[in-house]
């Protein structure tokens, strides 16, 4: 599922008025929510545009425009029992929510100051990713009537209930979001603070591991620092992050040995302390705070790599035939990509349709038997079912590092059929 995230806002503060900027807890408000793209739209400025005029002034007030909207929190109206929100409205653009406060008399030059935080929050990725692809399977089988396990423990049979009520409990994780907030303000900020990150952290492809280098913490220094906490994920950046290392201060390197060939990584690192900064618990649940992920976060792949080949005959394409059924099993959230192995350090790989259009060129020139492709032409297409051809082109005189013998002469060609299904 990719829509599990629920968003909200808290008043933090309002002024009493503008002469005294005492906080007014009771000051009048207005909450609701709009259907999506149905606003008035005032046009111009002109008198035959009143109508449109009033009719924006009118929803400032909290009345919805056509009456697809309310003066209400919709979540307190519908979500608990209507299983498909969307139709609350009739608008599949979704809804967009309000919050006015005042009436507030205002001369020139005064002003008011409203102090209001947003936050978002929601099922975790791989809850999201579990009830996602529980609900896809009943969705493409009729006959698959659960049951379905809902939050509380019991079932149903209806897979959109069961979908629509383990979304339904991001609603705690809002209101929890909304809450540190919250006491975060009252507290003027002063919270417990996490220590800070390595300000330097560098990520290395190798042959048989990869290496992770960084700039210890400058928290180091400070009591109670508990170390560096390392965590990678497979094929893409934005999916789950596992954590793969758990470190002591002083650490500023680690080798990952478990990383498996063909696969991309993505790692970034944090510092911990013990705890003994955040016992009270009033701003946080007490125990070690830990810094952002997004300080160190890498946004290129890491991966294993293959020592150059030693002949044309070697190189292979990988997987072959590509066959879009086996896609999530071939690289690991990589679905589109083709790898070809044991070439020269130095090539160009063009790739040919079965007739002869090129459709895309891969320079290689790091020195690896590795190269990938991600089944997308240089003009930006997914490529379709077909037989395809790789000519492999060597660029510069190559040279076995132990004997010295020539390996490759630039100008070597060869090629390689391949098959791809989709």
């Amino acid at each position: 599922m990719l829509a599990v995230q629920h968003a909200g806002m808290v008043v933090l503060r309002v002024d009493d008025n503008p002469k005294d900027k005492n906080d007014d807890p009771h000051q009048p408000f207005i909450l609701g929510w709009h259907a999506g793209g149905t606003f008035p739209s005032a046009g111009d400025m002109t008198p035959a545009a009143m109508p449109q005029m009033t009719q924006v002034y009118s929803m400032l007030q909290g009345n919805p425009h056509h009456g697809l909207g309310g003066n209400y929190r919709m979540d307190e109206a519908y979500l608990e029992t209507n299983p498909d929100p969307h139709t609350v409205h009739g608008d599949r653009g979704g809804s967009n929510i309000w919050l006015a406060f005042g009436p507030f008399t205002l001369d020139f030059g005064e002003s008011i100051t409203f102090i209001v935080a947003e936050g978002v929050n929601g099922l975790n990725r791989q809850k999201a990713e579990e009830i996602g692809r529980r609900w896809k399977r009943a969705n493409d089988d009729p006959s698959d009537t659960g049951p379905f396990t809902l939050p509380d423990g019991s079932t149903t049979s209806d897979k959109d209930i069961f979908k629509n009520e383990w979304t339904y409990t991001g609603k705690d994780s809002i209101m929890l979001t909304l809450g540190r907030a919250y006491r975060n303000f009252r507290m003027e900020y002063d919270i417990p603070k996490p220590p800070m990150p390595p300000p330097y952290f560098e990520v290395t492809s190798g042959g048989d591991r990869i290496m992770l280098e960084w700039v210890a913490s400058s928290s180091e220094r400070e009591p109670g620092f508990g170390g560096y906490r390392i965590y990678r994920a497979v094929g893409k950046l934005d999916t789950t992050f596992q954590k793969i290392a758990e470190l002591g201060p002083g650490s500023t390197s680690y080798d990952d040995i478990d990383a498996r060939r063909g696969v991309s990584y993505y790692y970034y690192i944090t510092a911990v302390n013990d705890g003994s900064n955040n016992t009270s618990g009033s701003a946080n649940p007490t125990g070690m705070l830990e810094s952002s992920r997004f300080y160190t976060r890498t946004t290129e792949p890491a991966f294993l790599k293959r020592a150059p080949g030693k002949s044309l005959e070697a190189i292979r394409v990988v997987p072959n035939p590509y066959n879009i059924r086996a896609r999530h099993l071939q690289y690991p959230g990589e679905p589109d990509k083709i790898m070809f192995l044991n070439i020269p350090g130095q090539c160009i790989i063009r790739i040919y349709t079965e007739r002869g259009d090129l459709i895309e060129t891969i320079e290689h020139t790091d020195g690896s038997g590795d190269a990938t492709w991600q089944s997308i032409t240089s003009s930006r297409q997914v490529v379709v079912s077909g037989i395809y051809i790789a000519h492999v082109t060597v660029t510069e005189d190559q040279y076995d590092p132990d004997t010295g013998d020539v390996l490759f002469r630039a100008g070597d060609t060869t090629f390689r059929k391949f098959v791809i299904v989709r």
